[in-house]
């Protein structure tokens, strides 16, 4: 332990101030963490994992984050620091898939911050793990942690974080039909943010111009689902713009794939580009969920507008249920299964497009959202007209007209947009 803190302390001695290599900061963090210095060496590993974050280069910044997190422990002190290292960690691991040690790390964090009183904190983190169980389809479980989360920031100076609940509550709205709703909570939280002291710090500034990017995402999907289609244009490029603008490349992921829907209606060939310019960033900063919305997306294109269908849009349908299935991403995956189901439909392979939809079906019954359910009925049901069944078409037909109805809902509108997020 002396030595490594003599070998630690010479390279600090030639390193100048502020100007630090990662791999000044890796070799640093390394031999302070064996030393008896732990809490310095792990602050090293934790600029050198914020480093490798910023580059999108997500398995060294799990490394160094859990190595610092592991030399912590070790000294057992630094418990607030603990646990912003568990959060970055399960930040990290959610767009890549690791969603057992997101869960593991942010319910440390969780425990943590309710032992400290810290109100704001514990309600990011229920935030978060609210995402986690949306990502698996368990959409009851993760409302419930919203609405604890808002209960915790009853009394605290947090409008931040308001703003991202107010979001995700939009979010979760417009997926189960409530649009107008989703308007509602999305204009809230961009309320939340114009409240908050424009003198905060660069974190803070960042927080705010992510929950604003994303509350418009929402705002614009909701729009196009009450037939506002230009406004809804407007808002997601505007969330395009406020994202791109500082760097949030996972927001802007989500904002090309609305537009790639969207611009199906207006500008085919532009909903290609936009869907492979969000692919590439998507793949660059490793997000493997927003990966599989854009390959579903490239394959509504492909086979609407071109005729590579069978030699690129079921491929990429097919890629994103791979994906979807290899993340258990439960709350996407009956998206490219239907649409493999209406593209084997329209090249005249009724079983094939049978057995995707069931498949489909079976997964949207699990989260009960109508953009999901209603492609499923109408398709089954145009596919037992096609066979005669006419028992079974009036029962999947009366499925989707009693959904639509139920939550208010234009059956014209589900068509030609089917697939929004």
């Amino acid at each position: 332990m002396d030595l490594h803190g003599h070998v630690g302390r010479a390279l600090e001695a030639g390193t100048p101030a502020g100007v630090e290599r990662v791999e000044d900061l890796i070799a640093l963090g390394h031999h302070f963490c064996l030393s008896e210095e732990k809490a310095k060496g792990a602050r090293f590993l934790r600029v050198a994992g914020d480093r490798a974050s910023a580059a999108y280069a997500n398995d060294d910044a799990i490394r160094h984050y859990q190595q610092a997190l592991a030399a912590l422990r070790a000294a057992n002190e630094q418990k607030l620091e603990q646990l912003a290292l568990c959060e970055r960690t399960a930040d990290l691991c959610r767009p890549i898939g690791r969603r057992e040690i997101a869960q593991e790390h942010y319910n440390v964090a969780l425990s943590g911050y309710q032992d400290a009183g810290n109100h704001a904190a514990a309600a990011r983190i229920m935030r978060k793990l609210g995402g986690l169980l949306w990502d698996a389809g368990r959409r009851d479980q993760a409302e419930a942690l919203y609405t604890e989360a808002f209960i915790l920031l009853e009394d605290a100076d947090a409008p931040i974080e308001r703003a991202h609940l107010s979001q995700e509550r939009g979010r979760l709205a417009f997926r189960m039909g409530d649009h107008a709703g989703a308007v509602e909570w999305a204009e809230r939280a961009i309320g939340y943010v114009e409240t908050y002291s424009t003198d905060a710090s660069e974190e803070i500034r960042l927080e705010a111009a992510r929950a604003i990017a994303e509350a418009l995402n929402t705002k614009g999907v909701a729009l196009a689902r009450l037939g506002r289609n230009v406004d809804a244009l407007r808002e997601i490029e505007r969330s395009v713009a406020v994202a791109e603008a500082v760097g949030l490349q996972s927001v802007v992921c989500r904002a090309y794939t609305n537009l790639g829907v969207l611009y199906t209606v207006v500008d085919p060939a532009r909903a290609i580009a936009v869907c492979r310019r969000g692919l590439g960033v998507a793949t660059r900063i490793g997000d493997l969920g927003f990966q599989a919305r854009l390959y579903t997306n490239l394959a509504v294109a492909y086979c609407m507008f071109t005729e590579r269908c069978g030699e690129e849009g079921v491929p990429a349908a097919e890629k994103a249920i791979e994906i979807d299935r290899g993340l258990d991403q439960r709350e996407h995956l009956a998206v490219p299964l239907t649409v493999l189901a209406q593209i084997h439909q329209c090249h005249d392979a009724p079983d094939l497009a049978l057995r995707y939809y069931n498949e489909a079906l079976e997964v949207a019954r699990e989260t009960g959202e109508p953009q999901l359910l209603f492609p499923c009925y109408d398709g089954l049901a145009t596919l037992c007209l096609d066979r005669d069944d006419m028992e079974e078409a009036e029962r999947y037909f009366g499925l989707a007209k009693e959904l639509c109805e139920r939550h208010g809902l234009d059956p014209d509108t589900l068509v030609v947009l089917p697939f929004l997020d």
